[in-house]
């Protein structure tokens, strides 16, 4: 049996062994720093939130890792920033994986989908689903302030590493992330973030973040999957004076409504809503992230329908 078995084996029997009641540390985003050293970071375990992602999708398992990993990844990038807003991390690829985005804001409330053609083969490492020709993007959309788009790498080995070049590439701030996922068993996934704050002493700085990435790289899939957040911190660190912070809820939340269909409806052709209309008496729309539906009877569509002739004046 090979190291990878192992460790999937060893995962296996930890989720087996487990009682039914999740840590209450999953479906937050926790802050931490270090005493000693200008370095912090952030820990952030989802399972109902990556529920809420991939029900009522029948995505092949590769997207489904990798929309955990994404959503795993943008709340770790929310949980740096300093604005009210947003952060969308976006993957368009070439073939029969068309897109994939996730958006969350500075509450965690997290939405996203991906799209495909099939087939797609489950096992699809990250590297062969994103093809030369895909472009990986952050878009930073603060309520206030101009809105800044960023090209990622895609040369990495896997989500986490192409994250880590852009920070350091891009921003200039060195920066280690690492991101677990059982999206297709489990429905869990969970991260670690580590990054450098502000300094006058970069070499010294750059040798207590190599410290605390050996310290991180021990961290297992069983255990980041199946432990409370402080026990996982507490095994890597223990040694190290740290400073943990009140962690914040992950949620996953759809931004549909009844008024936003209602404005999509009214940019249709009147003419295509009044056949619409006829044939079926009313019009029903389904939301494509959540599932959620919204049915219009007569008398709604008609004032869509209006609504529609009036935006073409």
């Amino acid at each position: 049996m090979n190291q990878l078995d192992q460790q999937e084996e060893i995962f296996h029997n930890a989720i087996m062994n487990m009682n039914s009641m999740l840590p209450k540390s999953f479906d937050t985003a926790r802050p931490f720093e270090f005493s000693e050293y200008d370095i912090r970071g952030f820990i952030v375990q989802t399972s109902d939130s990556l529920k809420g992602l991939l029900k009522n999708h029948n995505y092949p398992v590769c997207l489904k890792e990798l929309l955990a990993q994404m959503q795993v990844a943008v709340c770790l990038m929310t949980s740096i920033m300093k604005f009210e807003g947003e952060i969308m991390l976006q993957v368009r690829g070439n073939g029969n994986f068309k897109y994939a985005f996730i958006n969350s804001n500075q509450n965690h409330e997290t939405r996203g989908l991906a799209s495909f053609e099939p087939p797609i083969d489950d096992d699809t490492p990250f590297n062969e689903l994103l093809s030369q020709n895909s472009i990986l993007s952050l878009h930073i959309i603060p309520k206030k302030g101009a809105q800044y788009q960023g090209i990622i790498d895609i040369s990495g080995k896997n989500l986490a590493s192409c994250i880590e070049s852009y920070y350091a590439q891009s921003m200039q701030i060195p920066t280690k992330i690492w991101i677990y996922s059982d999206a297709q068993n489990t429905q869990r996934a969970a991260g670690i973030l580590i990054q450098a704050l502000p300094t006058k002493d970069k070499a010294k700085q750059k040798e207590d973040l190599e410290h605390i990435s050996i310290l991180t790289d021990t961290t297992t899939m069983a255990e980041i999957l199946t432990l409370d957040n402080e026990q996982i911190l507490y095994r890597l660190y223990n040694q190290e004076t740290t400073k943990i912070y009140p962690e914040k809820p992950v949620y996953f939340k759809c931004n549909c409504s009844k008024d936003y269909f209602i404005t999509r409806l009214a940019h249709l052709n009147p003419d295509e809503l009044s056949k619409m209309l006829q044939q079926d008496g009313k019009i029903t729309t389904e939301c494509h992230c959540c599932g959620s539906k919204y049915e219009f009877n007569h008398d709604e569509v008609i004032e869509i329908i209006r609504k529609a002739k009036e935006s073409r004046h």
